[in-house]
């Protein structure tokens, strides 16, 4: 049965605590209004935090000249990691202890983000990490905090929530409270445009899955369910677009507000499993986030196919344009096949060959456990439901069967 106590939970928890959408810019050149944004909010000495790759490729040279122009006195912070833990945040708080800095400026993927979030608060607040991870553990404000994100899937400028990796256990760690929300972001084309191909696809996929997982999911409202409906329907429209051709800028923008739509999306509304399993898996191998959810999804949905039947087909309706269409269980068949054709006409690969089968036991305990403590989800799975969808995403093979 559906586990009432954290569907409950989170109910209240939103009701309680409902997240806020941050001011947004969005188009060519809102990176340097969001910039004359945090200027004109009287901060000068940020704490810019990105990764090396954006760095050295010049792609920061216009804005962090921008911010000089504007007698900024940016400190450069690019010492992060794909799946970042507490010692790549420790090194940023201690960069921004040292030079004193009144503000953070995030420019990245979703790893830079949750780092940036955490740094915020940790600086204000004087807790080390470990105190910091969980709900509601941020007392005293954060620094102010810009974030424009580089990728588009993640939808962490708009979410209440960071990942960070634990050093020692290797294990994820959640950081929840509305406090980490930024005071504003730019979701900027010109900063999507040279993302490779596969890249693009994977956090595309990602972003379809928080909206996804949100409109299934037990904790859902007429907000959520709108804008996740529309998250799904721009990336079905546009995302193969953005794959094709990374000059589109039209595409690249529209990909980026669904992501925004979608993280939006998921902050009211929980996860599920998709995210429960590829967190570990990310874990176990480094895996990419975005590819593993993306492998994941259409296997997950198969599970859900019956407890989530008629959201599904209110979907299909959506995209194929035919409301009068009756049967659900077909109109749930032929969602999950849209899906699974979209992911290969954006090259996302049937199978993940890193999965190594004597992991299985303990990636099924910790999805399971992450599961049971944070989602509302449609279905609830058992340990062979779980070892069984491992199983798929390591063969490749999509046919999956649930009792």
């Amino acid at each position: 049965m559906l586990s009432t106590p954290i569907t409950y939970a989170l109910r209240v928890f939103t009701r309680l605590y409902p997240t806020q959408k941050p001011l947004v810019f969005s188009g060519v050149g809102s990176t340097q209004k969001l910039a004359n944004l945090m200027v004109a909010a009287g901060q000068s000495k940020p704490l810019l935090i990105t990764d090396n790759f954006l760095l050295t490729s010049g792609m920061l040279d216009e804005t962090i000249a921008h911010l000089k122009e504007k007698g900024c006195d940016v400190v450069v912070f690019d010492d992060i990691a794909p799946n970042p833990t507490f010692q790549h945040v420790e090194k940023a708080i201690e960069a921004t202890k040292q030079n004193s800095c009144d503000s953070i400026f995030a420019i990245g993927g979703g790893s830079v983000i949750d780092v940036a979030k955490v740094v915020a608060a940790a600086v204000t607040n004087d807790k080390s990490l470990h105190k910091l991870t969980g709900l509601l553990k941020v007392k005293t404000p954060p620094l102010p905090l810009y974030i424009t994100p580089t990728t588009s899937g993640t939808g962490s400028e708009v979410t209440n929530a960071a990942v960070i990796s634990d050093t020692e256990t290797h294990k994820k760690k959640f950081f929840v409270d509305p406090q980490y929300l930024p005071i504003a972001a730019s979701l900027d084309p010109d900063l999507l445009k040279s993302l490779p191909a596969h890249i693009t696809a994977a956090v595309g996929m990602d972003a379809l899955t928080h909206a996804i997982e949100a409109f299934t999911s037990k904790v859902n409202s007429a907000e959520v369910d709108r804008d996740a409906s529309l998250a799904i329907k721009l990336l079905f429209d546009h995302l193969p677009k953005a794959c094709a051709n990374g000059n589109d800028l039209d595409a690249r923008e529209t990909v980026a507000q669904a992501s925004f739509l979608a993280g939006y999306s998921f902050s009211k509304s929980s996860l599920g499993y998709v995210h429960a399993i590829s967190h570990q898996i990310s874990a176990h191998y480094d895996t990419p986030h975005g590819l593993a959810n993306a492998v994941i999804l259409p296997r997950v949905l198969e599970f859900n196919k019956v407890a989530s039947e008629k959201r599904l087909a209110q979907l299909e309706r959506m995209l194929s344009g035919n409301n009068t269409a009756s049967n659900t269980k077909e109109l749930a068949e032929n969602f999950i096949g849209r899906v699974n054709l979209l992911s290969r006409t954006i090259g996302i690969p049937a199978s993940l060959t890193e999965l190594d089968q004597a992991d299985f036991k303990k990636i099924t305990k910790d999805a399971l456990a992450e599961a049971r403590a944070s989602y509302a989800v449609p279905k609830v799975m058992r340990r062979k439901d779980v070892e069984a969808i491992l199983t798929s995403v390591s063969n490749g093979h999509l046919e999956l069967s649930f009792a």
